[in-house]
């Protein structure tokens, strides 16, 4: 039966661990605490996978949380986003292999939740508690630009998440909505309001060709919506020459609580999912479906009690093909967890 195995128990936060980020390209983790730090962590060794060090803190940039961090494509700088108002731009000196501060953007009038870099690394967006998404385009010399501040929200704004190609933004809301943003003549718009969640939208995560979404919700359901162009062979109907995005799977059922966190790998396709029911699930698409406008997906794998009693904040599968069967999970037990996605 498929289950993920416990590679790596990594302790060393002093507070509840909100998220994690994968390296693009190297094996290293970003993690993000209620300790005002983030930790950078590795194997021992290039083939020992069960023991991890923790090569690097950064700390001294906020006053308060850091809830969210998010690595550039390159890989070069980290954002950090906090419960202080700010974000926070690292860049490493290869020279000496030290991480700085290098910028601070300010703007947002509450808590930060969450920081995305786009696919190109030209643009970062922000979201906060100020029910407000900030678009920043990233100039020389660590310099930033604020491009747009879209507040068609109601509410707290959850979660950002680029598109893997466009430069295309979702954003999930205390509203119980996704919006869907867009650019026209330097001008960001919503393109597209989702609509079926019954309670907030905790996270979100795009497919690995941006055709369809999974959003996760405190309603304890998993939606995945499709993206339909104008002029679809299904006939879906779209609105002012731009894409509908329609609910084509709803998950419920499963996770007994609210579901914080939700990714989906860009390698093997499979969707895990963490709970304030101390679970991690992984639901995998059933072969059998032969309609791809309505998939169904199965709950293959469920590990519970995956952090002890503790709620689990964030969960991020591995991006590339490297190790594309591992996963990281937080909590706020103020522990970080690698787990390997074993099929049989």
């Amino acid at each position: 039966m498929p289950h993920l195995e416990l590679l790596a128990t990594l302790e060393g936060h002093q507070d509840r661990v909100w998220q994690a980020s994968w390296h693009p390209t190297k094996t290293l983790l970003a993690t993000c605490s209620g300790d005002k730090t983030v930790r950078l962590w590795k194997p021992a060794t290039h083939n020992n996978f069960t023991e991890w060090h923790c090569v690097e803190t950064l700390e001294g940039a906020h006053k308060r949380t850091i809830r969210s961090v998010a690595w550039s494509p390159t890989g070069n700088e980290l954002a950090t986003a906090s419960f202080d108002a700010t974000t926070g731009i690292w860049e490493n000196d290869p020279r000496d292999n030290d991480w700085e501060c290098v910028a601070t953007l300010e703007g947002h009038e509450n808590e930060i939740k969450s920081v995305s870099w786009s696919s190109t690394g030209a643009l970062l967006a922000t979201c906060s508690r100020d029910k407000s998404v900030w678009i920043w385009e990233v100039e020389s010399d660590n310099d930033f630009e604020c491009l747009s501040v879209l507040q068609e929200h109601t509410q707290d704004v959850k979660m950002v998440a680029w598109h893997p190609k466009l430069e295309i933004l979702a954003s999930a809301s205390y509203d119980d909505t996704i919006k869907i943003w867009k650019e026209d003549d330097d001008d960001w718009y919503c393109a597209d309001t989702l609509e079926g969640h019954t309670s907030t939208v905790w996270s979100l995560d795009f497919d690995a060709e941006g055709e369809q979404l999974v959003s996760a919700s405190d309603d304890k359901t998993l939606r995945i919506w499709k993206m339909y162009k104008p002029d679809n062979e299904q006939g879906v109907i779209t609105h002012n020459g731009e894409p509908t995005w329609k609910t084509i799977c709803t998950l419920s059922g499963y996770h007994d609580r609210c579901i914080y966190s939700v990714s989906w790998s860009k390698v093997n396709g499979c969707i895990a999912s963490v709970s304030g029911d101390n679970s991690i699930r992984i639901f995998e698409k059933d072969s059998d479906t032969t309609d791809p406008d309505s998939p169904n997906y199965k709950n293959t794998s469920t590990t519970k009690d995956a952090h002890g009693v503790y709620d689990i904040n964030g969960v991020s599968w591995y991006p590339n093909e490297t190790h594309g069967d591992w996963l990281s999970t937080v909590g706020d037990d103020g522990l970080v967890r690698i787990w390997r996605w074993v099929k049989d």
